[in-house]
């Protein structure tokens, strides 16, 4: 690796954060030995930061947790971006190891430090909606996604609109498990707004399941059908022609067996909701993080289709 090259991908080494977490702790530590020789370390230990993230993701914990404390050795006062997303990066591993209190904790120290100044808006907005994800109420969870949209709306910095399609549907999210459909359905349109603005087919595809979650959440369940029947179309195009990897696809069209079979239900028809049922529990139960996260929803697959 050139030099010059390596003074390139110094400059924009976050644009590395991309694939699976072992090429990207592989491809960021490439940059260490560069950044070290900095005078200014802020670069070299914001590197750390995102090499112990990527670590934390290989659920390689003590050693993110090392990774860190490497790091926060070299702190200095000017190094403010840096402590931040230190910080925020020792909540992520805390949060990836299901801890979540320590998670809020730092999630917390982080917001605190970059919202002094409208520079650090990114990382304000990024530890905020953290801190909703880690919140155990949905109305603190709606409260932190609000303010995390608010300042994205609203700063100077372009960089934060990237945020809004997630915290849309982040909100949109919270709306539901508060049971406030109404608001649901206009975060989930946003989101979906968001989304077709740059093409995102796969937040559009997600934007448009909530919109129907939230219709039948509002017994407007012939609509709610319509646009989950739609969604189950296209899912069924886009496996026959290859689209998109397997897994990806078993989450979202389980997704969509599921809402059909609650539709269904609601109808009181009861054999094509346990016939959507089945479905929903053979491609979810697949998916191990929804096996892990939403363990009751996997139960009433399994009820509703009498498995």
């Amino acid at each position: 690796m050139n030099e010059n090259f390596n003074k390139s991908q110094l400059d924009s080494f976050d644009e590395l954060f991309v694939g699976n977490p072992v090429d990207i702790e592989r491809n960021l530590s490439a940059l260490l030995p560069e950044a070290e020789k900095r005078t200014d370390k802020s670069v070299y230990l914001q590197i750390l930061s995102q090499i112990a993230l990527a670590q934390a993701m290989q659920q390689k914990f003590d050693i993110a947790h090392q990774t860190l404390d490497e790091a926060e050795r070299l702190l200095e006062p000017q190094y403010q971006l840096a402590k931040i997303r230190l910080l925020l990066e020792r909540g992520r591993v805390y949060h990836q190891s299901d801890r979540l209190d320590q998670a809020l904790f730092f999630f917390i120290q982080s917001y605190d430090l970059s919202k002094l100044s409208p520079e650090f808006d990114f990382h304000t907005v990024n530890a905020s909606h953290m801190v909703a994800i880690v919140e155990k109420h949905a109305e603190g969870k709606i409260e932190w996604n609000k303010r995390a949209i608010n300042l994205a709306e609203q700063t100077k910095d372009e960089h934060c609109h990237a945020w809004l399609g997630p915290i849309y549907n982040n909100l949109a999210q919270n709306y539901i498990e508060a049971e406030k459909y109404l608001e649901a359905l206009q975060s989930f349109e946003k989101c979906k707004a968001h989304a077709e603005e740059h093409g995102d087919q796969i937040v559009i595809r997600g934007a448009l399941w909530g919109m129907g979650r939230a219709l039948r959440g509002l017994n407007k369940l012939d609509q709610a059908l319509d646009i989950q029947n739609d969604l189950l179309k296209e899912y069924e195009k886009i496996s026959e022609q290859g689209l998109l990897p397997i897994e990806l696809i078993y989450i979202g069209r389980g997704l969509v067996y599921e809402e059909l079979a609650e539709i269904y239900f609601a109808k009181r028809s009861g054999e094509q909701s346990q016939k959507y049922a089945c479905l929903a529990y053979e491609d979810l139960s697949k998916d191990a993080w929804m096996k892990k996260l939403y363990p009751k929803r996997i139960e009433r697959m399994l009820e509703l289709g009498k498995l």
